[in-house]
């Protein structure tokens, strides 16, 4: 089951629920497969222009390599296909923004140093 306090989202396929997740080792398996760094990758995906479907489907693969490793590239563009390419791509990039989580509201507390007077 997927659990969004751990960056994970449910992909449903029919009967089928499948969990996407980027954790460090996930985006790693990415940046290998498109040989591109993980900034460049979220350009992209903000871009639609720019986006090739091998890349949506790339980020698919490494998005459930967490919770079904061994499923091929093949095969994940198969279950994007089978989900809906869109509702898919949506789902992916749910899970990409609870990998990448904006900091809390006032930031992190400092210890100022004292003024020696």
């Amino acid at each position: 089951m997927a659990n969004p306090n751990r960056g994970s989202v449910t992909l449903q396929v029919g009967d089928r629920a499948y969990t996407l997740s980027y954790s460090i080792n996930a985006l790693c398996e990415l940046e290998d497969l498109l040989e591109k760094p993980v900034a460049e990758i979220v350009k992209a995906i903000q871009t639609p222009a720019e986006l090739r479907m091998s890349s949506v489907r790339a980020i698919i693969w490494a998005g459930l390599q967490d919770h079904h490793e061994g499923l091929t590239v093949k095969e994940a563009g198969q279950i994007a296909s089978d989900a809906g390419m869109q509702v898919a791509l949506a789902k992916a990039g749910e899970a990409f923004r609870l990998a990448f989580p904006a900091p809390a509201e006032g930031g992190a507390k400092t210890n100022p140093r004292k003024a020696k007077g």
